[in-house]
């Protein structure tokens, strides 16, 4: 039922309303969520849901991996790099002062501990999104580049910092936080790096698509497996394992991403109908006020701080003008954050809080994100042009 009216809505929804094709789905899931019609038949977000959600993210961050060349992050790396920074320092330093001024009204829960850990959520950005935006509307220019290579790093500048601030919550320090954020980065892009060179070895001798298929979902959900048992980045590691297969593969590299990319929309459609099975009225009504102070905080942040980030590399103005609307969804690697806090004794009140706002604003950031997305790769003129190159290569 997820897949078909995720279908049905994602179809229906682009065709009639002009918005993405995830907006449909998202709001497919949310028919089905427990406290909808979801209900009285026994749908539930438990386990079933976590692997699936985790399996999908790998795929599409295999895919972001792979998608830029390393001439093309020379070209864009200074933009990338000062705007990705821009951006992150942007959504947390507003998040932060915002709450910290604006936010303190929860009950059992102190309003510098609420606005510092969801200052570090507030840094993340949902690569599920944004990919399926650039593969529906087939969009190529150096917006799309530079968006997918911001993608990458934001996640990791992400992780660096909630991860600190994790540690400095939980009493241990910022010091004691280190080696694990070290060992997080340094192990996933290691067993990335490693299983890309692998994977591209191995591809060698299987020449048919379909065993090709076969062997790059094994190596996915195998780092995936991995990435949680001994505890680093799954999506990091999977971000890795795309760029290393096509770093390895050059010229020849393209067969080891076609049989995945063909896969694309069935993993969009299961990604965020899964997303909207979160769907809580409750949780919305309750926190409001505050699922919106977030939104807005963050995007205003996140706006000003990648387009102040971009203009100091001299970025051109198609870049520096768009590349903060078209970060603006968030999801998954939120969601896992605020989920995160729950373990954690003397955070237990904030977490019940800030998972609640996250979960609820995620509904907004993937819904209005996903069309800002468009709007922005849209006035960047980027709209269908890997159809028009791929016109241009076939008549030459």
């Amino acid at each position: 039922m997820l897949l078909l009216t995720g279908l049905a809505f994602g179809v229906l929804g682009s065709r009639f309303l002009r918005v993405p094709r995830v907006v449909g789905y998202i709001f497919a899931g949310i028919l089905w969520a427990p406290d909808l019609l979801g209900g009285p038949l026994g749908a539930e977000t438990t386990e079933w849901t976590r692997s699936i959600v985790a399996v999908t993210l790998g795929i599409i961050a295999y895919l972001i991996g792979g998608a830029a060349t390393v001439t093309q992050l020379r070209q864009l790396g200074w933009a990338i790099v000062t705007a990705t920074v821009g951006k992150v320092s942007g959504s947390f330093l507003a998040v932060l002062v915002g709450f910290a001024l604006l936010g303190s009204a929860v009950a059992d829960v102190p309003g510098w501990t609420l606005a510092l850990l969801l200052a570090a959520i507030a840094t993340t950005t949902a690569p599920a999104a944004i990919v399926a935006i650039i593969h529906q509307y087939r969009a190529r220019g150096p917006l799309t580049t530079t968006l997918l290579g911001m993608v990458a790093l934001d996640d990791a500048l992400a992780l660096v910092i909630f991860s600190l601030v994790l540690a400095a919550m939980d009493s241990t320090g910022f010091a004691a936080a280190i080696p694990a954020v070290i060992w997080e980065i340094v192990a996933a892009i290691g067993f990335g790096a490693a299983g890309g060179y692998v994977v591209e070895r191995t591809a060698r001798h299987l020449p048919e698509p379909e065993l090709q298929l076969v062997g790059l979902l094994g190596a996915i959900v195998l780092l995936t497996g991995l990435a949680d048992a001994w505890h680093f980045s799954p999506l990091l590691a999977a971000m890795a394992l795309g760029f290393s297969t096509r770093f390895f593969g050059g010229a020849h590299s393209e067969p080891l991403f076609r049989p995945l990319e063909q896969l694309q929309e069935v993993v969009f459609v299961l990604f965020f109908t899964l997303a909207g099975l979160h769907f809580a009225p409750g949780v919305v009504f309750s926190h409001a006020g505050l699922v919106v102070l977030y939104f807005v905080l963050r995007a205003g942040g996140q706006i000003i701080g990648a387009m102040t980030g971009a203009r100091l590399a001299g970025a051109p103005r198609v870049i520096s003008h768009n590349v903060g609307l078209v970060m603006l969804p968030q999801g998954g690697v939120a969601i896992g954050m605020a989920l995160l806090l729950t373990g954690v004794p003397r955070l237990e009140a904030s977490a019940l809080v800030i998972v609640n706002i996250v979960t609820a604003t995620t509904l907004l950031t993937e819904t209005l994100g996903a069309v800002a997305v468009r709007f922005g790769l849209a006035r960047a003129g980027e709209l269908d042009q890997a159809a028009k190159i791929s016109e241009t290569e076939n008549t030459r």
